[in-house]
């Protein structure tokens, strides 16, 4: 699954790839394809499969 989200330090619009076989709950780090600063990723998946993202900096 994929989702759209912006880089929190350069505000580039990116794409996310979304495991949702990979549990409920995840978090791992990726790096910015624009401006290569990494970022914490944080996904839900729902009941139905459906897969939220919350993408922060990693300095904060």
């Amino acid at each position: 699954m994929e989702i759209e989200e912006s880089c929190p330090y350069c505000g580039a619009s990116v794409t996310i790839e979304v495991d949702t076989f990979g549990g409920r709950e995840q978090r791992y780090v990726e790096d910015c394809p624009a401006c290569c600063r990494s970022w914490d990723v944080s996904v839900h998946v729902d009941a139905e499969g459906e897969a939220s993202a919350v993408v922060a900096r990693q300095d904060d």
